[in-house]
């Protein structure tokens, strides 16, 4: 019964966020220490690789399109698009968390040759050593405090999702002052020192090439843990710019 109210919940903040700029409460959470807000999710891609869908906080992930190889780290990103509601309490307090998953498509100009055959035919063979290095990521996440808006996260926009290098998240609401995005190129310039660089994968010849680097570069990621966005709120935390409580 639970399940299905909740279900309920997020369907009816979902049609209340498709046509408002701010957060709508959850139907029957609107009051209290319980009290919660539907958060649009957005999610830019700074990398050339693809994130194909996932989740944040019970709500979607959209699918986000990378850059072109030739244009990473040249100020451009990928996606924008929002997906779905995220349940968000009302209220940021420290050491708030998120549980965040992902699905990487690493080398998106990497496809299986097409075959000459009725309809949609691919080799199937290729396909699977494609598939094999696409990559699953979960973790829990801490959210940074809501940006000139107090505790409360009602005054912002949306939960946005930036997929920097060396699979670091960085999180931000939406709001005007973070749309300056110098914060964004720092974490980022700072983020894809922690791995190694991923080749440019776009054919089965490029793919035998590489073989040896691909694996050992999927085995390197599977370890490298969550440290720029950590390190942004102790940076926060250190500059004292925690946001202090509304008290309602």
């Amino acid at each position: 019964m639970q399940k299905k109210w909740l279900g309920l919940a997020l369907l009816a903040a979902l049609q209340l966020t498709s046509c408002a700029n701010r957060f709508e409460p959850f139907v029957g959470i609107t009051s209290g220490k319980n009290r919660m807000y539907a958060a649009p999710v957005e999610a830019y891609e700074y990398n050339y690789e693809n994130i194909s869908g996932g989740s944040i906080g019970g709500g979607c992930i959209p699918n986000t399109p990378g850059v072109d190889d030739y244009d990473v780290g040249k100020l451009s990103y990928g996606g924008g698009s929002t997906c779905g509601a995220a349940a968000l309490r009302a209220k940021w307090t420290p050491g708030m968390t998120m549980h965040i998953s992902w699905k990487v498509l690493p080398y998106p100009g990497w496809q299986a040759r097409g075959l000459d055959l009725p309809g949609v035919n691919v080799d199937q063979k290729e396909k699977r050593i494609i598939d094999s290095y696409n990559e699953y990521y979960s973790t829990d996440i801490p959210l940074p405090p809501p940006p000139s808006a107090g505790d409360d996260f009602g005054k912002v926009d949306n939960i946005t999702v930036h997929f920097l290098p060396c699979n670091q998240i960085f999180i931000t609401y939406g709001t005007v002052e973070e749309g300056r995005q110098r914060e964004y190129w720092k974490q980022f310039a700072e983020s894809k020192k922690l791995c190694t660089p991923r080749p440019s994968i776009k054919s089965m010849a490029d793919y035998r090439k590489n073989k040896a680097k691909l694996d050992a570069i999927k085995a390197e990621r599977k370890t490298i843990p969550q440290v720029i966005l950590p390190r942004y709120i102790k940076q926060l935390e250190a500059e004292g710019k925690l946001p202090v409580s509304s008290q309602k």
